[in-house]
């Protein structure tokens, strides 16, 4: 607690990614915004409590800008999955979900995300076989006892991976293609029924939580859904947030489908708008891009799910060079595992050197750290990501006697090329504390690890038979996308393997 006279940190090196100032500052924390903040020991104290902050990096706290929560409860199930593999599993790896184990896995990735100064998220939340009014409320919930932001979206469409892939059922041995009949979801029209319910229902979400919606691929989302999805996030004020060229073959597959990119579709059939979150992008093209930034998107950088699905790496600084917003993220625990945002920033730096660019155009630790806080809020909608009068009071204090720091060079480029977890000391969300001296105390975590456990274990009997053919489906479907995958596009994001190298 803050206290009715408020907080000061005293004496911090402050990090503001809007001015890219790193100085000596005091802030004054007031009623869970920031009051002020002026050079070091200039702020009278009065009866304010004090921090003092003199061997801590303060900066503000980082969004996560694109998760799933209820990926947190198969951490680390895939070994070697591409997407495609992922999506396949997709119907076993969300459900079934009571709304007790929606909000255990919620809150499992909360606590993950704060102890490693993540305060707000934009989580697509996915239940199969459609999204539940108790689902979304027990998301909210979680998010809300463990004191982080959350924007929650129903990840919806109406087709599965089957369906949307040209040729891919047609591809499965006779005996297989009615048992993915299994794998189907309820319907267009009851998914969105759902969405509808849950967005009159929406104003009973929690302080610090709120509604999106996000239709979860283009072509597993048929035109007339789409446009359904529209108008009900107009209806409702609701951001939109998809999955966009995220592998090549989502690339491939949408020439085929619309005969132009994915990109191009959702403009002519007037889905872009100010505000529409493009995640991962990996594929995105020149074309794509210039649309993107005509009608001022986002686009949602992810390089940890990138790699660990093979999907390639997205190129920023074209993204950059149009004046489109950039959002760092980790994806979910099933393709991104820790969930860490200090690992994505770090990826973010070292993958953007594999392309053939100057080295004064690689992305440097001032721009990452806005990623990671001023991009992501922007997408979010929330008045933070800066270190300044009236944003929200929403920072993280880094040990600056950690190892990480020690010696402390350019604290700026060593958060994002050394800082670990163990050097995350406290978070604060809207001025209160939920990390404080290195251990979250937001919520209880004494029987966590039990809770989850028993709750894996009934996921775990309740999904047999969905795995047992997701496990058969799954050497089809690899066949077919890498067949898929060899068609040419306009752009490379991968290393093509066996390519002659001249003298």
């Amino acid at each position: 607690m803050t206290g009715d006279a408020g907080l000061i940190l005293r004496n911090g090196l402050v990090f503001d990614p809007a001015s890219g100032s790193l100085d000596r500052k005091d802030i004054l924390i007031d009623r869970g915004t920031i009051g002020a903040v002026a050079d070091a020991n200039r702020l009278p104290a009065g009866a304010a409590m004090r921090y003092d902050a003199r061997d801590r990096l303060i900066v503000p706290g980082f969004v996560n800008a694109h998760t799933h929560g209820h990926a947190n409860l198969v951490k680390g199930v895939a070994r070697a999955w591409t997407l495609e593999m992922s999506l396949t599993n997709g119907p076993w790896l969300a459900g079934p979900r009571t709304p007790d184990m929606v909000y255990l896995s919620t809150l499992l990735g909360a606590i993950d995300m704060l102890s490693k100064g993540c305060t707000a998220c934009f989580d697509l939340l996915y239940e199969f076989p459609h999204p539940t009014v108790a689902g979304v409320m027990a998301a909210a919930r979680a998010y809300a006892d463990a004191g982080m932001r959350a924007l929650i979206a129903p990840m919806i469409a109406d087709k599965t991976i089957f369906q949307a892939i040209p040729g891919l059922l047609e591809s499965l041995p006779p005996d297989m293609r009615a048992l993915v009949g299994t794998f189907e979801l309820s319907g267009g029209e009851r998914c969105l029924a759902a969405v509808e319910e849950i967005a009159r229902d929406s104003a009973a979400m929690p302080n610090g939580t709120a509604l999106a919606l996000a239709p979860t691929i283009p072509h597993h989302c048929s035109e007339p859904f789409l446009k359904r999805c529209m108008a009900i996030a107009d209806r409702h004020g609701l951001p939109l947030h998809m999955h966009i060229a995220e592998s090549r073959l989502q690339a491939v597959a949408a020439r085929k489908l619309y005969g132009r990119s994915a990109v191009r579709y959702l403009a002519d059939i007037g889905m872009l708008r100010p505000g529409f979150a493009a995640a991962h992008g990996v594929w995105l093209d020149e074309n794509d891009l210039d649309l993107l930034a005509e009608y001022q998107c986002s686009v949602i950088h992810i390089p940890a799910s990138n790699l660990r699905l093979g999907s390639g790496i997205a190129h920023l600084r074209p993204v950059l060079d149009r004046g489109i917003n950039v959002a760092l993220a980790t994806d979910g625990a099933n393709s991104s595992d820790s969930l860490s945002m200090l690992q994505a920033m770090r990826l973010a730096s070292l993958s953007a050197r594999a392309f053939a660019d100057a080295s004064n155009r690689w992305l440097g630790p001032d721009e990452i750290v806005g990623f990671a806080t001023l991009g992501g809020a922007k997408v979010m909608g929330l008045p933070g990501g800066a270190i300044a009068a009236g944003a929200n009071a929403d920072l993280v204090m880094f040990d600056l006697q950690s190892i990480d720091f020690i010696p402390c060079t350019d604290a700026v480029n060593q958060l994002v090329t050394c800082a670990e977890q163990s050097s995350v000391v406290d978070v604060m969300v809207g001025g209160e504390f939920k990390v404080r001296n290195r251990k979250v105390v937001s919520v209880d975590i004494s029987t966590l690890g039990a809770r989850v456990s028993d709750c894996v274990a009934n996921l775990h009997a309740a999904t047999r038979d969905a795995r047992k053919l997701a496990g058969r489906l799954e050497p089809h479907v690899v066949a077919f996308a890498q067949k898929l995958s060899r068609e040419p596009l306009p752009v490379a994001r991968t290393i093509a393997p066996n390519v002659p190298v001249s003298a």
